[in-house]
């Protein structure tokens, strides 16, 4: 026994201290960076809660709706997820310039996973490319655009820690106007959120794209749901939709009722922490309800139907006097699902 921690202690004095970020750590890192990133992420849930509890000094975030989705793309890297943006929902424009393929590899030099983010050529022409295989071979990085500064990843805890450059500072001259820029950014990652700090500023120290708090963007992930309602009205008629589909983190469904004085009714599904200002209740909660008010904006009394259900339970409905509703985690094959996300 005394032999074997001998050999232990000169291990740990010979061992060099680069072994820290080892390429079997980093592997794992790569594995994880591609298993937890694919996905469909939003910032409505950070909203909600500062709208609740109060805004950062900067004032509330943006909404974005974000796709990550790995593409076989071996022309460009083995490893490639394109990326996109679009604003305030998922059926909102697409940002102008976001959209992005992060070529994605182990760099044992920097004891790091390497992403070099590359805008994509003539990117209007791939929309949604996540779900058009047959774009791939065709997606190219604008040469006119990005290639200056990689993110550094690596193990943070229980996370994973992307960070610009070597310390997450990253000075470069811009290819278009030639003005040098120096972004300041940091992106944590873990199977269920996407935090994303990303601060521009010019030579002079003026902050061009960012925000002065230095607070993150907090994009949660959704997951999609096959959903139905049933209604009954006052003239003995029904309305029955079914399926539609919402994901679950603040999408909004608004449909017209076919009763003899229609109406317009919102059925809204939202997975967050629920804001509690005692702090005691201040849990994650899935709630779907059925209201009459406003997109986003509606009182108790206008509340016609609701439910919750703890988010792991992968369902959530009610029932009553006249209406109700469910939702259920659909089935990533169904075709009518993609055709809803195609926008058939």
């Amino acid at each position: 026994m005394r032999r074997f921690i001998l050999a232990l202690a000169l291990l740990a004095f010979t061992t060099p201290v680069s072994a820290t970020n080892s390429k079997p750590e980093l592997a794992k890192v790569l594995e994880d960076l591609l298993a937890w990133l694919p996905g469909e992420y939003t910032s409505i849930p950070q909203v909600f809660l500062e709208r609740a509890l109060g805004a950062p000094p900067d004032g509330e975030h943006e909404i974005y709706y974000r796709v990550f989705a790995e593409i076989d793309a071996p022309h460009l890297a083995e490893h490639v997820i394109y990326t996109q943006i679009r604003l305030d929902a998922d059926d909102g424009t697409v940002f102008p310039g976001q959209q992005v393929v992060f070529l994605i590899s182990i760099d044992e030099e920097k004891k790091s996973v390497s992403i070099s983010g590359r805008r994509i050529k003539d990117g209007e022409k791939f929309t949604n490319a996540h779900l058009h295989p047959e774009m791939w071979p065709n997606i190219e990085p604008d040469p006119d655009f990005g290639g200056n500064c990689t993110f550094n990843w690596r193990r943070h805890g229980q996370q994973l820690r992307g960070l610009l450059g070597e310390h997450g500072e990253c000075t470069m001259v811009s290819k278009n106007s030639g003005q040098q820029m120096t972004w300041d950014a940091e992106w944590i990652l873990n199977p269920e959120q996407l935090w994303i700090y990303d601060n521009g500023y010019f030579s002079d120290g003026t902050l061009f794209v960012g925000r002065e708090d230095r607070t993150h963007l907090r994009m949660s992930k959704a997951k999609r749901y096959e959903c139905f309602t049933s209604l009954r009205f006052e003239d003995g008629t029904t309305q029955v939709i079914n399926p539609f589909f919402m994901h679950d983190r603040g999408d909004i469904f608004t449909f017209e009722t076919t009763e003899a004085e229609p109406r317009e009714l919102h059925i809204e599904f939202l997975n967050s922490l629920w804001p509690s200002n005692s702090g005691r209740n201040y849990v994650d909660l899935l709630r779907l309800t059925l209201h009459d008010g406003e997109p986003g904006e509606f009182a108790d009394e206008d509340v016609l139907g609701f439910a919750w259900a703890e988010p792991a339970s992968n369902r959530v409905g009610f029932t009553t006097e006249w209406t109700s509703a469910r939702c259920k985690v659909a089935n990533p094959d169904d075709p009518r699902l993609k055709a809803a996300m195609m926008g058939e």
